[in-house]
């Protein structure tokens, strides 16, 4: 019995993160009340109350469950034996956020809108994390120069930069070149003789 009050938790939670995540496609954080999240996620205000102090920290809650499934996107079990595999995973991760950001461009617009810098900062922890892991591999195979955080702060700071422009400018054809670019990477970040020892 305790298992499906569980699910029917789980379910509750999940519903009303996909309901405030929808509502902020129309409207801005202040303007959406937690009535109207209630009402839509076919939820009473106690149960809100229950799992919610508010609206913000619900918003929170789906950001963190963004963070989380774009970190098990990037993630890898398997060592890489060349640095060939390492590019093509760089440049999976990299491909992998800009499909995120493409299939919720109205969301991700709308928390531009709301000027909050919380997706972009998940963004720059998944690509931090993702890049770490794989200078990390990328160092056994051939030493690098410099350490490993500063070399994945230079790939991915350069990233987000270039998404964080996508994001202020969605109606350019900047996607194609930004997508360009990537796929450049894949052939030459790496071989780039400066960054080893």
């Amino acid at each position: 019995m305790e298992f499906k009050e569980d699910l029917r938790i789980q379910k509750t939670r999940r519903d009303l993160r996909k309901v405030i995540l929808e509502l902020l496609k129309q409207n801005p954080l202040e303007k959406i009340s937690v009535k109207e999240i209630c009402d839509r996620a076919m939820v009473n205000r106690i149960t809100f109350y229950k799992y919610y102090e508010d609206k913000y920290l619900l918003l929170d809650d789906a950001l963190n469950e963004i963070k989380d499934t774009l970190l098990n996107s990037v993630s890898r079990n398997e060592k890489f034996t060349s640095i060939d595999e390492a590019s093509t995973y760089l440049v999976n991760v990299l491909e992998m956020v800009v499909k995120y950001i493409e299939d919720n461009i109205d969301f991700v617009y709308a928390l531009e809108q709301n000027s909050s810098m919380k997706l972009i900062n998940i963004i720059t922890f998944v690509c931090e994390s993702g890049i770490n892991d794989l200078l990390t591999e990328i160092n056994k195979i051939k030493p690098l120069k410099y350490s490993i955080p500063v070399t994945a702060s230079f790939i991915y700071g350069g990233f987000v930069s270039a998404l964080t422009y996508l994001i202020h400018h969605k109606n350019t054809n900047y996607k194609a070149e930004l997508n360009m670019l990537i796929d450049d990477l894949k052939s030459n970040i790496f071989k780039i003789e400066f960054l080893y020892k």
